[in-house]
This record gives C-alpha cells, sequence and structure tokens, in this order.
C-alpha cells in the first residue's frame, strides 16, 4: 500500500448493522460518513479510516465480517469492482475491536453520486456513479449536438376525453395524471412539482437527452382524464412553482438562468368530449423541456475531497474543473487529431471548396469553370490541385457524365502520392471513388470503399473534410453499408457533431442542411432515388422527420438559404413525407398525394433546369409514383359513387 497521508476516526456501534429495521436511520447516517470519507481519500492521496466499535454486546466478534460486506457492497456500487478490490483493504483489528480501512488514490475521480439524469423507455434513471467518468463527460457535460432534439410546440395538441390519444412513455415523453385531490396543504402546483412526482428528474433527463413533453393529465396506459384547473389564478400559480422549480436545477454557465421559450415552456392544451365540445376546467398540461447540451443537475454532484485533514464536500465548480482536466474538452474520443500540416494551405483548400461547391449547388456552371481555372492558377500547392480535380468530378458525377467522373478520378489518383496532406486527401478521394462505384450500380464495392474511408476518417481531426465523407455515407447507407454497419441516422448525427468544429461559411451550413435532409430520408423510409426502405412508417417516425424538415426550416430562416441542389432534395423529402401522411391519414389520401406530387414537379423542375441529371431522375421516379396513386385513388373514388347512385334494375 502507498503512504498514509490522511486518517479519520469514527465511532460506530456494529450491532446496529445487524439490526434490519429498528436503526436504519443510524445505519444510514453511518454509512454515509464513512462513505464520504472514503470517496474523500480515494480523490485525494489516500488515507486510512478507522471505525471504532463502541457497544459492549456478546455478538461484538461476528459483527466486523458483517460491517465489512456492508461497506463493500456500497463501494462497489459507486467505484465499481475493480477499485475496490485494487485500492481499498480491510484490517479488522479484535484486539481494539476495529475496523481499519486502508485507501490508496483511485485511478479517476470518484462523485459518490452525480445527480443527472438520463430517460429511458418507460422511466427516467439516475446516472450511475459506476458510470465511466470520462463517458459522463463526452456524454453528457461537454457534448456538443444532439440529434432530433424536440421542437417547441412540437407536442400533440388534440386530446379527447377518455380516449387513447396514442401516446406512450419514452425517451421523450412522460405522462402523468395526479390523481390526489388537492388540498389546502397541497394544491395541483405542489404535488406537479414535488419531489414524490420527480419533476426535477424529468426536466435533468429531457435536457441531457434530447428534449422532450411531460403530459399532466394522461393515464399512464395513454387514455386522457385531464387535471381540473379551476380558474386563472391556478394556472398562473402552476406556472410559477413549475418556473421555480426548473430554476433550482443547475444549468450550463452558457445558459444562466433558464428562459421560458427556450430551454422551456408550459401549455394548457383543452380537453374535449366526444363531440369535440371543450369540456370546462379541464386541460392537459404539457411541459416542454429543450435539449440542452452542457449537463443539467438536479443537485450539486456528490464528491468529496481531504482538506487539511478533513473530509470536505468538494465544491460544484472544483469538481467540474476537475472532469474537465481528464483530458482535451470537447474532442470526441474517437476522433485522433490529425491537423493540416500548413495553416495556407488549409485556407487556399478551404476557399477553393466554398467557392466550387457554391457554384455546383446552384447549377452555375460558367461560374464553376472559371473559378476552377483561377484556383490552379493562383495557388501552387498540390492539395488545391487535387481540391479542384475532385470539384470537377462532383460537376461530371452530377451531370450524368460518369465518363469523363471516372477519367478524373484517374488523375487524382495519380496526383495523390505528391500531396504533403496525404490522409486527408486519400479520404476524399475514397468516398468519391465509393460515389461512382454506387452510380454503376455496384454497391457491394462502394460498401467496403466506405468502411475504409470510414475508418480513415476518424483519424481526422473533426471538421468539414470528416463531416462530407460521414454526409455521403449516410446518404448511401442503404445500399452501400451493412446491415450491421451505422444506420443513417447515427452518420448523420456524427455529421453534426463533426461540423461543430469547423467555422461556420456556406459550405459548413450546406453540408449541415444535408444531414437534416439525410435524417428526414430516414425516418421516412426512403431514399431520395425513390427507392422504398420500409413500406410503413408509424407516427413517431412522421414526427422525427418533421423535426428535421423543421431544423432545416429553421437554417433558412437564420440567413441560409438552400442551395439549388439541396432545394431539389428538399422537395423530395416533402413529396416523401406527404406521400407517407397519404399512407397513415387515408380520409384524406388525395389532398396529401396532391401535395406530394406537386413538390415532386418542382424538384423536378428545379433539377432539369440545372442540369442535374441524377436529380431529374430521382424527381421522375418520386412524381411517377404519386401520380400512379393519385390516379388509384380516384378510380377508387369513381367506384364507390358508382355504388352509391347507380339504381337498382327493377325486376
Amino acid at each position: 500500500m502507498k503512504r498514509c497521508v490522511d486518517e479519520t476516526s469514527h465511532s460506530v456501534s456494529f450491532c446496529k448493522f445487524e439490526s434490519i429495521s429498528a436503526d436504519r436511520k443510524y445505519k444510514e447516517q453511518k454509512l454515509n460518513e464513512i462513505i464520504a470519507a472514503i470517496c474523500a481519500m480515494l480523490n485525494s492521496n489516500g488515507g486510512k479510516v478507522i471505525l471504532h466499535n463502541e457497544c459492549e454486546c456478546e455478538k461484538v466478534k461476528r459483527l466486523p465480517p458483517l460491517v465489512i460486506r456492508i461497506l463493500e457492497q456500497s463501494l462497489v456500487s459507486i467505484i465499481g469492482t475493480h477499485q475496490t478490490v485494487s485500492k481499498i483493504d480491510f484490517k479488522e483489528d479484535k484486539q481494539r475491536q476495529s475496523i481499519v480501512i486502508l485507501i490508496q488514490k483511485a485511478d479517476f475521480l470518484v462523485t459518490a453520486n452525480y445527480n443527472l439524469y438520463l430517460p429511458s423507455q418507460s422511466q427516467v434513471i439516475l446516472v450511475s456513479p459506476v458510470e465511466q467518468l470520462t463517458k459522463v463527460k463526452d456524454d453528457i457535460i461537454c457534448r456538443k449536438v444532439g440529434p432530433q432534439a424536440d421542437q417547441l410546440g412540437s407536442h400533440w395538441k388534440i386530446f379527447c376525453k377518455d380516449t387513447n390519444c396514442d401516446l406512450q412513455d419514452s425517451k421523450n415523453v412522460q405522462l402523468k395524471h395526479l390523481k390526489a385531490v388537492a388540498s389546502k396543504r397541497a394544491t395541483l402546483a405542489d404535488r406537479m412539482t414535488g419531489k414524490g412526482n420527480k419533476f426535477t428528474c424529468y426536466v435533468s433527463a429531457f435536457a441531457n437527452h434530447n428534449g422532450g413533453h411531460i403530459y399532466y393529465g394522461i393515464r399512464d396506459d395513454g387514455v386522457v382524464e385531464g387535471e381540473l384547473i379551476p380558474n386563472e389564478q391556478d394556472k398562473n400559480e402552476i406556472t410559477k412553482k413549475v418556473e421555480k422549480a426548473i430554476k433550482k436545477l443547475i444549468w450550463p454557465e452558457k445558459i444562466g438562468q433558464p428562459k421560458r421559450g427556450e430551454q422551456w415552456e408550459i401549455f394548457f392544451e383543452p380537453v374535449v368530449d366526444k363531440n369535440s365540445k371543450a369540456i370546462p376546467l379541464t386541460v392537459v398540461i404539457v411541459i416542454y423541456i429543450a435539449l440542452c447540451l452542457g449537463g443539467v443537475f438536479t443537485e450539486e454532484p456528490e464528491c468529496y475531497e481531504m482538506v487539511e485533514g478533513k473530509v470536505k464536500k468538494m465544491s460544484f465548480a472544483t469538481w467540474k474543473k476537475r472532469v474537465l482536466q481528464l483530458d482535451d474538452v470537447g474532442i470526441p474520443v474517437a476522433v485522433q487529431r490529425i491537423e493540416w500540416g500548413s495553416s495556407a494551405t488549409e485556407r487556399h483548400c478551404s476557399k477553393a471548396r466554398e467557392v466550387l461547391m457554391t457554384a455546383i449547388n446552384n447549377g452555375k456552371w460558367k461560374m464553376f469553370s472559371k473559378y476552377a481555372k483561377l484556383f490552379e492558377n493562383k495557388y501552387p500547392e498540390v492539395e488545391v490541385k487535387l481540391m479542384v480535380l475532385s470539384r470537377r468530378l462532383i460537376v461530371s458525377y452530377r451531370q450524368g457524365c460518369l465518363r469523363t467522373a471516372r477519367l478524373l478520378l484517374i488523375d487524382y489518383h495519380q496526383l495523390l502520392p505528391k500531396a504533403n496532406e496525404l490522409l486527408i486527401f486519400e479520404v476524399i478521394y475514397l468516398y468519391l471513388k465509393a460515389a461512382l462505384k454506387r452510380v454503376t450500380g455496384d454497391c457491394q464495392a462502394a460498401g467496403e470503399i466506405l468502411k475504409d474511408a470510414l475508418l480513415k476518417t476518424d483519424q481526422l481531426s473533426p471538421g468539414i473534410v470528416t463531416a462530407a465523407t460521414l454526409s455521403f455515407a449516410a446518404m448511401n447507407q442503404d445500399s452501400a453499408l451493412n446491415e450491421d454497419g451505422p444506420s443513417p441516422a447515427d452518420l448523420s448525427i456524427k455529421v453534426l457533431e463533426h461540423l461543430r468544429y469547423a467555422p461556420r461559411s456556406k459550405i459548413q451550413v450546406d453540408i449541415e442542411q444535408k444531414a437534416y435532409i439525410s435524417l428526414a430520408t430516414f425516418h421516412l423510409g426512403y431514399h431520395l432515388s425513390g427507392k422504398i426502405i420500409e413500406n410503413d412508417v408509424n407516427h413517431l417516425r412522421l414526427e422525427k422527420a418533421t423535426s428535421s424538415i423543421m431544423a432545416l426550416n429553421k437554417s433558412v430562416c437564420s440567413g441560409y438559404s438552400l442551395s439549388r441542389y439541396r432545394e431539389v432534395q428538399f422537395n423530395l423529402v416533402q413529396s416523401t413525407l406527404y406521400y407517407r401522411y397519404a399512407q397513415v391519414k387515408p380520409e384524406k389520401n388525395e389532398e396529401f398525394l396532391e401535395e406530394a406530387f406537386q413538390f415532386s414537379k418542382k424538384a423536378q423542375y428545379i433539377a432539369r433546369a440545372s442540369n442535374f441529371d441524377e436529380m431529374v431522375t430521382w424527381a421522375n421516379v418520386s412524381a411517377a409514383l404519386c401520380t400512379e396513386k393519385l390516379v388509384l385513388a380516384s378510380l377508387v373514388k369513381i367506384d364507390r359513387v358508382k355504388k352509391i347512385y347507380v339504381p337498382v334494375s327493377k325486376k
């Protein structure tokens, strides 16, 4: 064992540890005291904890093993088996009737309770102290981006009394019905936000995951009961107490005090009867919690350290500092930090990429040719020439000139060994090669090439190049990656994460918009080419697709308009969305199919006008599908009318 630095002594009645119920409070208090001392030494330089037995009963000789076993079980639940075995030794001093606990410094910062929650499918769960601190840090505290976060206003709004509303508990939905009758001591607001209903736990869980909604007035089975709110004063009280409870949580410094309309919101949705008439004073209370990057704690984490020989609870500021010093904050563990060797080369390549891709995505081919020559002549670096070559290849690919694209790929491959930034441009080469394999129908080969590209991507520092590779893989997962590989949604989320490390620019926003399009198509069970991946999708998938489309719209509304190419894709996504709506809402079949058809035609027009050959083909497939379904719907309607109006022949 290492030299003991600190020592604490604790007087304990060992016999009270044997009692099951009578001395529960005493046992809990002493356990917390001892565990705090052990954790403090694990977080400092080790030490010694001595437990003196203060009882004189006859059973004293057989009690120390019981106490040791209880302590070991508690420690395993906090620091795990390995640390308990390797860092802690229990010694029984029979002569002095005491237990000596020898402690070495732990391999990591030991936190007895993170006071962080995450949602499961049916409940919210306190993050276990056994969870690796690096995992908690990367997934919650230093998380950079969240997938498919619930949007403000996306909650369910129609509630019919005694009817199942199709909602169920999930990672972003919790249903509550407060059966207890309000009293002078406990109002509805008190019961909603009280500890017994775990309100702050739900807030922490949803904020730390992807946002969510708490619905008060709906039973666990999804049947609407409603909550009775007699007047506006009660509504105001509920709102105030909800706000107070939310503000008591510990939010990231960049948020400060959580703001209504941003981090949270409350809605009082009317409950109607079977005739769609509002039932007086009866509502479903919906509380929206937004995704919050940085971690939302119900209380300060419970962590201890030794200060001048005494056990002290570590301050939140100190704890966070210790957590963030584990490694470089913000860089995903899986991504090794291989950077550009020359900042000038990176700057020149970035400029070329942005200007040329802007021209490509807007179908401005003359402008592209002009600037491609300009960059080739202006900058001597091989990397710039490779960047221009790769963009020329993309032009040929999008215009359907595959023979030219293959020749350009050969030129690229021959020039590649001369590059100083070899790995970066090798990744670009691989995803271009995969694209050409895919378009010729060799999906298996494309999949193998993409696997190699993704492996090499993991060696690069996150940024535009890695995001572009992941984005291409996301768009082509259904045909190019194995079934056991990451889904398009997983890859698109990684795209968004990698883009966080790139400066805001037109090309960065374009890839971000592409990621949202990819997420939407995945949830709709379609590929933009018109290929049906799944025959049917449920309401939840439609909601997720809608959330992606809303995120894309938000990007556009913030000042970043869609390029012509993305506009084609966006129209195809919206066409697919309405096609799916036609499936799940047959009563509005024709109406939705007509909308789907119009979006397909719009995509078709833009693709033709911009000379995006591949997109023209995809838009044609989409329009043809909508036309076919519209014709079938019309025939069914005509047949139905005939059955109603054709008179029965007289005998």
